[in-house]
């Protein structure tokens, strides 16, 4: 009876080796496949990075970032830069980045699908086969519009969840997907990413401690030592008060000493 586990044991043994042989190899075709699709579109190609998954932290992607991206072909799509990768086991990803960062996200995924656990997003409507969820449901409703209708009406079926983080727009699809889905889902990823663009941007918080500047005065640039007058001019306080200085008394001038008195000329005098 021992014999007998123990030869079943080897066939398992044997059975599970064979497999990992066969998903190895699978694994090594596919990537063989992303780089050669990569290299005929001027994609960037680069077989792994354990730190690019720590970039984002919802959705499907949440608790991810122990996991290390493989086979990530790197892009520009629409004036976008993208970055598609696989994880192993989870599934394939694109992610396309905006120029400015938001602090509005959102996810839409299809209603199917179970709600997003982040406790931030609320419900926010239906939008054709998908259910939309967002940080804040007044600003979210801007990107509400025949664009956004037209794009969940024609999303391709292959991709699974869509959602924005910050800057990103990132997209979800099986493992089991082909060239041609790559292609469908960067488009799609690219184009939710530009109807974003309505979104405000997110606030630095750097900024907010600066302290206000008035732009009419010249302001030191780093490194400079030069004193900048404050903004606000001071109000000197008034002069003390002080004593009158002395008037001094001004003496008359003396009259001037009797001399001869002139007469004009009267002629000689008359005799008696």
């Amino acid at each position: 009876m021992t014999a007998v586990w123990f030869g079943l044991a080897l066939i398992a043994s044997g059975g599970a080796g064979v497999l990992l042989y066969i998903d190895r190899i699978q694994r090594q075709r596919s990537g063989r496949i992303r780089q050669i699709w990569a290299m005929t579109q001027d994609f960037g190609f680069r077989e792994s990075d354990p730190e690019l998954v720590a970039n984002w932290r919802r959705a499907a992607l949440a608790g991810q970032d122990y996991l290390t991206a493989v086979d990530i072909v790197t892009g520009v799509r629409r004036g976008d830069r993208f970055v598609l990768f696989d994880l192993e086991d989870t599934g394939t990803f694109v992610a396309v980045e905006r120029d400015v960062a938001s602090d509005v996200d959102i996810d839409l995924r299809p209603k199917s699908a179970p709600p997003p656990k982040d406790a931030d997003l609320k419900l926010l409507g239906a939008m054709s086969d998908r259910v939309m969820f967002a940080t804040d449901l007044e600003i979210a409703r801007r990107v509400c519009d025949s664009r956004m209708a037209t794009l969940t009406a024609g999303l391709p079926s292959s991709l699974q969840l869509l959602w924005s983080e910050g800057r990103w727009t990132l997209g979800s699809l099986p493992l089991s997907t082909k060239p041609r889905d790559w292609d469908e889902a960067i488009e799609a990823v690219s184009r939710l990413s530009a109807i974003l663009h309505v979104l405000p941007p997110a606030v630095e918080p750097d900024r907010l401690a600066e302290p206000h500047h008035d732009l009419g005065r010249p302001q030191p640039t780093a490194g400079s030592t030069a004193w900048v007058a404050p903004a606000v001019a001071r109000v000197l306080p008034p002069p003390p008060p002080s004593a009158a200085p002395p008037v001094r008394a001004i003496r008359p001038r003396p009259a001037p000493a009797a001399g001869p008195v002139f007469r004009p000329y009267q002629g000689p005098a008359p005799h008696a």
